[in-house]
Order: structure tokens, then sequence, then C-alpha cells
């Protein structure tokens, strides 16, 4: 069926009118241009508010996940890593992180990041979070420095961040002993800081070690503070006991170190920051006076110097006035026999007066030490050895005034001044008794003895002629030579080995002669082993 008013050619079908006059922007285009102004606005936005990239270099990505990673400052999320990959010479591990916008002013040469996972040191055990929510990397923003975006991670946390107020100092110790990074600083047994780091000097001669003290406590050090090594236990013996001393089981284990101030430097002002001071081996060594110089004297011993070692003191009446330097291996031979040179540092700021040092260099100094020690010499001042621990037995030299000692001078000539030395007093009662056997021994007793005898033979003689020759002698000068005889029979009597005198002298000897023996005996065993006072004779020796 075709439909209706259907034309019979072409020819009848109307002509399209086209309009040639403008008309506007066609509205079509309106859509897509909105769109790309929409999507450049929002590329805009995207890379306008995206924050810095950085790149972290650590030596191993252990805990670390690409794309889950947190980076965080005080436990704020502030970025995450974005990429984990080798560096070419496989040396490191790179990380490409992206952090929030507003960080680039806080990205710095003095910018520091590191892992946080669980860690045990320095007695603390940080990062047990990290079990739950896995490892994170931590920033530390530092102040000043120049802008920057690549870094290199710690393997280890930092012991003190920038936003910790307080001060760092320099402390130096003849050694380490058992200090480590992280070990507390005590200032009245209150932790008030820690060890941050340690070095050997570049001269190998000490080790330097870096402290931190958090403010408010910094301001307690001053200028003429001490600081004391606190690890291990203080055991001391004295007149009141035993004493036992432990600044804390956490010291004990990782080591620390303690200062304080003397009253009398209180008032030095506070220590300024990287001050450098001395680290004291004891408390009872940080409260000595210190010591800036010391002048070598030799002394000769010509007994045994067991339990003598090299920083002995040297104490005048109790009070430490020097220290042994040195004991030679070699044997001065001289008249007195083999004696063994020992030589010790008299120190003047121990044994000169403040006023007697005012205005003297150090050689002044030196100068008036050895006229000091030329003229207590000639009052009698001697030097001898001391046990100084019933215990270990150790040694030390003691300087005082003998004023019946034989006379003698500081000997000058040599390559240090000689100080005359006298024998411990064991020694010298030892020595005294044994001369005293010899003395006895060189008398000529058996000689004495056999005259006693002879001379009794003669008055008998004489007693019996004069009867024979002079019978009219008086009787009272016959009383008397007959008492002289029977006084002379009974000296030989009693004068002879078996009688009772010549029998309890010649005893007598005999235990003189065991009591020396027993006294060199003892003394040479108490060198050896002094501890024997205290704890008697070891039968296995």
């Amino acid at each position: 069926m075709e439909p209706p008013n259907k034309p019979d050619n072409l020819d009848q079908l109307p002509e399209a009118v086209v309009d040639t006059e403008h008309k506007g922007f066609p509205v079509v285009w309106l859509l897509p241009i909105v769109a790309l102004a929409v999507g450049g606005w929002l590329l805009y936005k995207t890379f306008s508010e995206k924050g810095p990239e950085v790149m972290i270099s650590f030596q191993t990505a252990e805990g670390i996940e690409e794309g889950k990673t947190k980076i965080k400052y005080r436990d704020v999320t502030i970025g995450q890593v974005l990429t984990v990959r080798f560096a070419d010479d496989l040396s490191r591990v790179l990380l490409t992180a992206e952090l929030v916008p507003g960080m680039e002013r806080h990205l710095s040469d003095t910018t520091k990041f590191w892992v946080v996972r669980p860690r045990v040191g320095g007695g603390q055990i940080t990062g047990l979070g990290t079990l739950i929510s896995g490892a994170y990397i931590a920033m530390d923003p530092g102040e000043g420095g120049k802008s920057e975006r690549s870094f290199r991670g710690l393997e280890k946390p930092p012991i003190v961040t920038s936003d910790v107020e307080g001060s760092s100092y320099r402390l130096r110790a003849s050694k380490l002993g058992s200090l480590s990074v992280g070990s507390p600083v005590y200032f009245r047994q209150f932790v008030v800081g820690e060890v941050t780091e340690y070095q050997l000097a570049e001269n190998h001669e000490h080790v330097d070690i870096g402290i931190f003290v958090r403010s408010p406590h910094d301001q307690f050090v001053r200028r003429g503070s001490r600081f004391w090594n606190v690890g291990g236990v203080d055991l001391s013996l004295d007149a009141s006991g035993v004493k036992v001393e432990m600044e804390s089981l956490v010291a004990l284990m990782t080591g620390g170190i303690a200062f304080e101030t003397p009253p009398e430097l209180s008032d030095s002002g506070k220590a300024p920051d990287s001050k450098l001071f001395p680290l004291y081996e004891s408390y009872a060594k940080s409260v000595e006076e210190p010591i800036t110089a010391g002048f070598p004297f030799v002394l000769h011993f010509n007994e045994s110097l067991r339990g003598l070692s090299l920083g002995a003191p040297v104490e005048f009446r109790g009070i430490r006035v020097g220290t042994v330097t040195a004991i030679e291996a070699r044997l001065d031979i001289d008249a007195e026999g083999a004696r063994i040179p020992v030589r010790i540092d008299l120190e003047p700021e121990r044994t000169l007066s403040a006023e007697e040092q005012e205005g003297l260099d150090e050689a002044g100094m030196k100068q008036r030490l050895y006229e000091r020690a030329a003229s207590m010499v000639e009052r009698g001042l001697r030097a001898r050895l001391q046990t100084g621990n019933l215990l270990t037995g150790q040694l030390f030299v003691e300087l005082d005034l003998f004023p019946d000692a034989k006379p003698a001078q500081v000997d000058f000539s040599g390559e240090y001044p000689e100080v005359p030395t006298l024998p411990r007093p064991l020694t010298g009662i030892t020595t005294s008794v044994s001369r005293l056997l010899e003395q006895l021994e060189q008398l000529p007793l058996k000689q004495t003895v056999k005259d006693l005898d002879a001379l009794v033979v003669s008055v008998n003689t004489l007693v019996e002629r004069m009867d024979k020759e002079m019978p009219g002698l008086a009787q009272e000068s016959r009383a008397t030579l007959q008492a002289a005889a029977d006084t002379l029979n009974a000296l030989e009597g009693l004068a002879s080995k078996d009688g009772e005198i010549g029998n309890q002298l010649y005893n007598a000897l005999s235990e003189l002669q065991a009591a020396a023996r027993s006294i060199r005996v003892m003394s040479e065993y108490l060198e050896r082993h002094p501890e024997a006072l205290l704890k008697g004779k070891d039968a296995t020796r």
C-alpha cells in the first residue's frame, strides 16, 4: 500500500532553504569547553597542592613497603613511600616518598630520616608499637641549613632530636669503659641526659664523648663542674666497714655518667654549649684537686717491690703528694748491694701552698719544689714502701720525717734528683735481729770459758804454794784468796756448757737464732701473701 500524497517524481519535492545569516556561537561546543576548563582546573589544583617529593637512601629496606609505609613526625603522618628500588651499584636502597604540602620549607641539609622499628639499647626498649602497625619512617626537620631533596637515612635513631631543648657538652676520657650511645647522664641520681656519641681521638691517646643534658637541668652544668663514670659498683673498705655504692641498675648494665659542682665553684657561671670537660674514673678521683704538673724524682730500694705498680700513690702522712710513674727493670749495683730504681712524680700543686705557687710558671714551681725537697731531706725526710691493702698486697710510697735517720741530702747529680730511702718496718726489724745474732755468734764464748778455767787453776795453784812457802801469812789473806778461788770455781761451774748460766746462755742463743729464722720466713711470706694477716696461712702453700 503506497503512502498518501506521494509525488510522482523528484521534481515535485520542495527545495531546502539555506540560511546564510550568522546565528552566534554554536551551543554544541559549550559542553566540551566547560569540561576542558574543569579538567584543567582540577589538574592545576592537583599539582598545586601536591607535596614535595624526596629521595631517601638506606642500607636495607627491612620493614618498608612500597605504597604503604608512612612517614611521620611526632606520630602524625606527613607522607608516604611511593617507590623502592636499588641504587645503580646495589650498595643502598633508594626510596621515593611524597610529603604533604607545606613540608618543603622544613627540608634542609639538617633534616634527618630513620626507620622506626623495635629496638633494645641504652637501657631502653623503643618502637614496640610497630609490632602491630608495622615499621614507619620518622623525620626530624632540623634547624636552618640549605634546601635539600635527597637524604641519607640514619641506620639508628638519633638520641636527641632538634625539638628537645638542652645543651651539648664534650667529655675526654682515657678509656671508654662500659659507656655506649644512650647511656644515661645523672645529676643527683636523676636521669637528665644521655650519651649521644663517642669516638677515638685522632692521635689515639684518649676518647672523645658527646653528651646532651636536657633543659632545665643544663643550667646546673657550671664551668667548674666535675664529671665521672658511674658504671659498675664502687666498693670501699674503711674504718666504718665495707661500703657498696651503685648509681642505678641501668648504670650497672649499660654504664653512665654523673656530674656535680663543688660548692666552692658553684658561682663559676653556666658552662657554654660544647664545653670540654675531663671524665674522671670515679667520684673519688673527681674530688681530688686537678693536677697540671708533676716533676720527677728517683728512689732506690734494695728490697722486694712485689705489689708496687705504676700509678700507686706517693703519700706524706696520709696525704697524696705524687704518683709512681716508672719501675725500672735494671739493677743499680753499688757498695750497698743491688738497688732497684723507682721513679715518682711529686706534684707541686699538692705540696706547695697557694701563696707559694702564686706568680710562678712551670720552671719556677719546679725550682721551688726542688728547694723544698732538699730542705725536708736535711730535716730527715725519707721514702719507704708501705702496704696499702692487706687483701691485695698493693704497696705505696710513704714520705715521712725520721729525725734519727742517718744524715743525707738530695742527690742532684743524676738524671733525676734522688731522695734517700729506708727499708720497710718489718724488713728493718728482721735485719736488726739478724745483725744482733751475727754479733752474738762472733763473740769468743768458748775462748772465754777456757780462759776462765785457766784462771781458776792458777788461783788454786797460788793458794797451795802460799800455804807451803808462807805459813805465816795472815789468816785474812789466805781467807781472801780462798774465797776468790771458791768464787772462780763457782763461776767455772756456772759458765760451763753443763752449768746453769752456760746452759741458759746457749739455750737463749739457740732461741734467738730460731726466732730470727722465723721472722725472716714470716717477712718473706707476708711480702708474697700480705692477705694472710686477715685470712691466715693457706694450708696448701
